[in-house]
């Protein structure tokens, strides 16, 4: 074969050696087609959303050792998982490597998590700690389990591409919530689906798990079969393999969008599929078999969620923040510390407000609207009262602060997604009685959280209140976490006093006037259900 050839192309390279996965058996490209394209599109930046045991990880460090042994690129390599010895390079790379002998002949350095190749290196870290972050540079960066991995760590990692002249971008993951890691790159590509073509009746299209409208091809729980969406009869195993990738919006070129699910894998059977639709929880379903991400419908924080986190306590007053919350007749107000919520009420004007400020020497972040006049005239008083504006804010920034000019900008679901989180997991602690959190538990229940669909068909969660219900506390509260973020620094995590050195909870670090969030807390039981 073409050496020119063989050195362009990992697909043409692993099939002209015949080269073997950690199990000894053959990579083909009979059943795994749709990796054909997938491995042979060298856009800058890939993107695919996929389900479990679809064979991407053995197919990405194919294409790594090809990287740096045939092209010479420097490649990063990131897990979620700090335990990259135990957990993928012995039980993975390493057979690998020992499986295919000529890889093996071309390694000049073979340690645990660096693999060399000549001048060339395939670097193997973990994404969760900074301490991974090493300086290095690379020509690549393939974030794998992105929605399990630190986005704080992910960002760093980032950076070591600025000098290579490719700064090539591979992300791949099991997704998890809507909007979240992975989902969020998907939302912004091409979106790239497995058309499959029905023997029968000619009809093109792709395969999701349920009917509908668009006559996608799907899975008939009844018959337990793959089934057309337009003739209704079966989809042969030989249909689901010869299909090809088909751009939704071709025009989104900044990034070639890849959604691999368990239903485009010709090894897995429409039963298969039903028994975990049957037998796993809703969003395991979701994120691993039909490789989606998955946000509840309708969420909200119960009654049940703010009574589990209640611990009431005396708890000291001191490095308080207050966030407030008005209306045309007065403010709403909560005041928390890192110990969590201490006091909350409503006040009838702004001079009380400032009086609880003083009291507590507290640093304020309130809404500004409808009357901004007294807001502001406080900030221009005081240098640590903040005005709080929402708005949409891109990339894994939540917060953002202007400090010279006393403004906090915030993206409303995010930052109200952490607050949620954090009171259902008793992450937020409310020190008061129980009997006190009435107004507080009636607040939370007129806002809920939903999905909308945008013009272009893209869906996004939104938290909505209930029509001419209030729910000014949960907003309150909302700024108050804010203002607990500027007032412990860089890493502002709401401790429990029961356990200071082991802190469950969403992690917000600041980066200049910017602060990022690490969903790990909030997605830990997805995290820890896949680590078993």
């Amino acid at each position: 074969m073409d050496e020119t050839l063989l050195a362009s192309s990992s697909l043409a390279w692993i099939v002209f050696n015949k080269f073997k996965t950690e199990r000894d058996e053959p990579i083909e490209f009979v059943e795994h087609r749709w990796a054909i394209d997938y491995l042979t599109d060298n856009h800058p930046h890939k993107v695919s959303p996929k389900a479990a045991q679809a064979g991407m990880t053995v197919l990405e460090f194919m294409d790594d050792f090809h990287l740096v042994g045939m092209r010479g690129m420097e490649v990063a390599h990131t897990f979620h998982t700090t335990d990259i010895l135990q957990k993928i390079v012995r039980p993975k790379v390493n057979p690998l490597i020992n499986n295919n002998p000529i890889i093996k002949a071309m390694m000049t350095v073979d340690s645990e998590g660096l693999k060399g190749f000549g001048k060339s290196f395939l670097h193997i870290i973990g994404a969760n700690a900074e301490s991974q972050a090493i300086s290095f540079s690379a020509d690549v960066l393939k974030i794998d389990e992105k929605d399990r991995s630190n986005p704080i760590v992910v960002e760093m990692l980032e950076s070591r591409l600025k000098h290579s002249k490719y700064k090539w971008v591979r992300e791949f993951s099991n997704p998890s919530a809507m909007g979240v890691g992975v989902d969020a790159s998907w939302k912004r590509s091409d979106m790239r689906h497995w058309f499959v073509r029905c023997s029968h009746c000619n009809h093109f299209w792709y395969i999701d798990f349920e009917p509908s409208a668009d006559l996608n091809h799907y899975v008939d729980r009844e018959r337990r079969i793959y089934a057309c969406g337009k003739c209704k009869r079966e989809l042969h195993n030989r249909d689901r393999i010869n299909g090809e990738w088909v751009a939704k919006y071709p025009s989104h070129d900044g990034i070639h969008g890849y959604w691999i699910s368990q239903l485009m894998c010709a090894w897995i059977s429409a039963g298969e599929i039903c028994d975990d639709f049957d037998d796993k929880s809703i969003e395991y379903f979701h994120n691993f078999v039909l490789g989606k991400a998955y946000t509840p419908t309708d969420m909200f924080v119960s009654r049940e969620a703010i009574l589990r986190a209640c611990a009431p306590s005396n708890i000291a007053r001191s490095r308080v923040a207050i966030g407030v919350d008005q209306d045309a007749g007065g403010q709403y107000y909560v005041a928390l510390t890192a110990q969590g919520v201490f006091d909350y009420g409503y006040v009838d004007s702004w001079d009380k407000i400032e009086h609880l400020k003083l009291m507590y020497n507290a640093v304020v972040v309130c809404d500004p609207n409808p009357y901004s006049a007294i807001p502001k005239q406080m900030a221009g008083k005081y240098s640590d009262w903040y005005l709080c504006y929402f708005k949409i804010l891109d990339g894994l920034s939540a917060i953002q602060w202007k400090d010279k000019e006393q403004v906090v900008y915030a993206d409303r679901t995010r930052v109200i997604d952490i607050v949620a989180n954090e009171i259902v997991n008793t992450r937020l602690l409310f020190r008061q009685r129980p009997q006190e959190l009435e107004k507080m538990i009636g607040h939370w229940d007129n806002i809920y959280r939903t999905t909308e669909e945008k013009e272009d068909g893209r869906v996004r969660s939104v938290w909505m209140k209930k029509e001419g219900k209030q729910s000014d506390y949960p907003f309150a509260l909302t700024y108050a976490r804010i203002g607990l973020t500027q007032l412990l620094g860089g890493n502002s995590e709401l401790l429990e006093p029961k356990a200071q050195n082991d802190v469950p909870m969403t992690n917000i670090t600041a980066d200049g006037n910017n602060l990022k969030v690490d969903f790990s807390g909030i997605l830990k039981d997805t995290y820890e259900a896949m680590d078993e």
